[in-house]
């Protein structure tokens, strides 16, 4: 027993010299982890999984911001969807997906936005930024403006889309566009560029659990009579956007393995895949090559590749044969083809936008005679209220109350909305800001006089208090 007790301690003492060398090997010396200081061009001994550009660059130094100033308008369009379908949807400047944004890690970014249309509609950018300029509060109303403006903080690439109520309704009918911003600290491999935004579109019912297409940048199989070119054996990167609601991204391609950046942030370390699945509201960079000319596929995998996200890929020898427009990108080295995508879009599209005349009377009632009133001081909002066709949202619509009573709606619809007084040059009388479904809120009323209010979320929702 003495010596069987004699050979554990040996055994262990060897075991723990072995664990303890393997440590010092592993992470000293020539194996120890290193953080660069930020400008720092030291950024190869950095050899963890999980030391990311993060931690190295915390912040976007960047030596030479620029200030980038864009105009986004939301507009009514009536667009082709895919071969023969034409459809109403919402848009930022006309056509889906919107414009791309581009600028660099560290810019000073402003968005002026203007809506010509008869709904609410606000933009809200992913990434870093303060609730100024988080495009939820305030809604933009029907022939405002509001200017967004922040730092891109981040490098990577983000979406935009409108976030008014319901989100879902909005961006299904097309409100949404990609933000690409490149680094200044890990600069990316010299590669052919291209955008694919993945979406959820249905004609007849845009809130649909299952729609009819799932679209590649707006237009169903477009990529399949226009099919994408890349050279053989080039890096070609894709940037890669869910803006779905329901069913998720499995993004694959064919007869390659690729790198992705997860979320499409660049902080964060490339791993490789064979289908990347890509979650709603989120991104992904992924690069990949081909080292044999050919034609190939990519798409959704799923049930979205037989609904509109089947595209063909073709590599060619070399550029010469090369169809389509290629501009150099932000990233050096590097070639986009986006613009020749956005070109293709607005011809696919063929957007024709809508026009209204008066978008001010889109806004709180008018007051004339007391009509139709009704004594009372509850008044619901109706389920279904969201829906332009149903003319009496407030229910009653217009009430009679004396000077001194509260009165208290309760939102009845299944969506939020909101019960806000006309805008005077005292500012605004009363607001019950986001009222969801199934709440109340009351105010109490001490002017004479009718007091117009409508929903800022639904402009054509119109109701008044008279008070006597």
């Amino acid at each position: 027993m003495k010596k069987r007790s004699l050979w554990y301690i040996v055994a262990g003492v060897i075991i723990g010299i072995g664990l303890t060398a393997g440590f010092f090997y592993q992470y000293g010396g020539k194996g120890m982890v290193t953080q660069a200081e930020p400008n720092s061009s030291n950024t190869s001994t950095i050899s963890s999984a999980y030391i990311t550009a993060k931690d190295v660059y915390p912040k976007a130094e960047n030596p030479n911001p620029q200030k980038r100033e864009y105009t986004l308008i939301a507009q009514d369009a009536e667009i082709e969807v895919s071969k023969g379908v034409k459809a109403k949807v919402w848009t930022y400047n006309g056509t889906i997906p919107a414009p791309t944004l581009r600028f660099n890690e560290g810019d000073e970014v402003s968005v002026k936005f203007k809506n010509e249309t008869p709904y609410a509609h606000t933009i809200h950018f992913h990434g870093t930024h303060n609730s100024a300029n988080d495009g939820v509060i305030p809604q933009v109303l029907p022939g405002e403006e509001y200017t967004y403006n922040f730092v891109a903080h981040e490098a990577g690439l983000f979406m935009y889309h409108c976030h008014a109520f319901p989100t879902t309704e909005h961006v299904r009918m097309g409100m949404f566009g990609a933000m690409i911003v490149d680094p200044v600290h890990h600069p990316m491999e010299p590669a052919r560029e291209y955008l694919m935004v993945l979406s959820e579109f249905d004609p007849e019912n845009p809130l649909a659990e299952t729609t009819r297409f799932y679209p590649i940048n707006g237009y169903a199989n477009q990529y399949m009579d226009n099919p994408i070119q890349v050279v053989e054996n080039e890096t070609v990167r894709f940037y890669v956007i869910g803006i779905g609601g329901v069913l998720q991204s499995p993004f694959h391609m064919h007869s390659t393995i690729f790198k992705v950046w997860q979320s499409g942030i660049l902080w964060n370390v490339p791993h490789h895949a064979q289908t990347h699945l890509i979650a709603n509201g989120d991104t992904a960079i992924i690069e990949a090559k081909w080292a044999e000319a050919g034609r190939y596929m990519f798409h959704v995998h799923g049930i979205q590749e037989e609904r509109g996200s089947m595209a063909i890929l073709d590599v060619l020898k070399d550029d010469s044969n090369l169809k389509s427009i290629e501009r150099p990108s932000n990233m050096p080295g590097s070639k986009s083809m986006i613009e020749w995508q956005e070109a293709l879009v607005r011809e696919l599209e063929n957007p024709q936008i809508i026009k209204y005349d008066d978008l001010k009377a889109s806004g709180p009632a008018d007051h004339g005679q007391m009509t139709h009133t009704v004594e009372t001081d509850k008044v619901s909002i109706a389920k279904g209220s969201f829906d332009p066709a149903v003319t009496e949202s407030y229910i009653p619509t217009a009430i009679t109350v004396s000077n001194g009573t509260k009165v208290t709606w309760k939102n009845d619809d299944t969506v939020i909305h909101t019960v806000t007084a006309a805008s005077t040059d005292d500012g605004v009388e009363f607001d019950s800001g986001l009222m969801q479904a199934g709440s109340d809120w009351s105010y109490t009323f001490d002017k004479e006089g009718p007091h117009g209010y409508y929903c800022m979320l639904h402009p054509w929702m119109k109701g008044t208090v008279y008070v006597g």
